[in-house]
């Protein structure tokens, strides 16, 4: 190919979304081995979709026919593909960086069992924030989130000081704000609503997974959610750093997860203002890891830099300053470890003939006798 150009598609007509769609069934034919045929066949009316709706969608041609595309919303790169015949020529590189330009894409999910496109995004500057066992439908392939490793965004992540009164970033925390605000708020939403709101502000929320009325974050595309998790009323996420729960996590109403940390002098952490009366302010943030299958109560707090382990169980009020071990009943402030989940905590569910319960099988686990 003797030049690339990257068109902006501005009308999107069956002959094109059909031309495309083939772009994209060779292309993954050839990269996601991965994918049966009855994988392929199930993703191809989603991919129609995707073309159909997404908000930016721009194509690169050869003699006048299709050869690569992507699209990209809110910030996300929601596909990039290209045909077999013109992959190493350019059309990729040139495609993401349109892009990360004139889009403002800084996140994008990357199929685990696709390293040549891992290698290819960390090579253009991305890199995994984190990590879920399946895809956005819950499909069981496991996904890689990645963030742009440039810019103020990629310093606010890092653990190192940065500007935290950036213009940039100030622009991220009013979008964010906005659509929480209508999460919230808005009375007309239904559920699949409400999860669409989610999904295009996060950095990921798995199948399955819902969050209640009053959450809030600070950027959103840092919170990373599983499957099957749980948010109650009220959670708020200060996500200055990636946030990245597991799978089948539930978290009672009123905790928040804080990423951010200040400097211990009062005259550094105070906001000044430079000649040209721009704000300024100090801050770094350190993430947050909790595994799957962990039960974080009401009022819980979750501080910087903290790991939660699989399967522990943190009690209501605590105040989580150091990691937490899997499989263990963590309570109090500081939050310590109590004791271990064992098979004693296990209760049965038994539904009975007429599908009616609970009914445990002989003493419960948890009383004397």
């Amino acid at each position: 190919m003797d030049r690339i150009v990257v068109e902006d598609v501005r009308e999107r007509s069956a002959e094109l979304v059909e031309k495309l769609a083939g772009v994209w069934e060779a292309s993954v034919r050839a990269t996601h081995h991965f994918l049966t045929e009855a994988d392929v066949v199930a993703l191809r009316p989603e991919v129609y979709e995707v073309l159909e709706s997404v908000a930016q969608l721009a194509v690169v041609r050869e003699g006048g026919a299709p050869v690569a595309f992507a699209g990209a919303e809110g910030g996300v790169l929601e596909m990039l593909f290209a045909a077999p015949a013109a992959r190493g020529c350019g059309v990729g590189k040139a495609l993401l960086a349109h892009a990360v330009e004139d889009w403002g894409v800084h996140r994008l999910d990357v199929n685990e069992q696709n390293p040549a496109a891992l290698g290819f995004y960390e090579h253009e500057g991305f890199f995994v924030a984190a990590r879920s066992s399946a895809d956005g439908a819950g499909r069981p392939f496991p996904t890689l989130h990645l963030a742009l490793a440039t810019g103020i965004r990629a310093q606010m992540a890092s653990g190192e000081w940065f500007e935290a009164a950036d213009l940039l970033l100030e622009q991220d925390r009013i979008r964010a704000r906005r659509i929480m605000q209508r999460f919230n708020a808005d009375a007309t939403l239904d559920d699949e609503g409400r999860a669409a709101l989610l999904g295009g502000l996060l950095g990921a929320l798995g199948a399955g997974s819902s969050m209640s009325a009053g959450a809030q974050v600070d950027y959103g595309y840092h919170v990373y959610v599983g499957c099957n998790c749980f948010f109650n009323f009220n959670c708020t996420f200060l996500d200055g750093a990636p946030i990245v729960f597991g799978d089948d996590v539930w978290v009672g109403p009123n905790c928040t997860f804080a990423t951010a940390l200040h400097p211990m002098v009062g005259r550094e952490r105070a906001v000044w203002f430079d000649a040209q009366d721009a704000p300024h302010l100090r801050e770094r943030n350190l993430p947050i890891v909790v595994g799957n299958d962990v039960w974080i109560a009401a009022g819980v707090t979750v501080n910087p830099g903290v790991t939660i382990g699989d399967g522990a169980v943190i009690g209501s009020g605590s105040v989580v300053t150091k990691d937490i071990p899997a499989n263990v009943v963590a309570v109090g402030n500081p939050c310590r470890v109590v004791r271990p989940v064992t098979e004693k905590d296990r209760e049965v569910w038994d539904t009975g003939e007429n599908g009616e319960g609970p009914l445990s099988q002989g003493p419960k686990a948890n009383s004397p006798g």
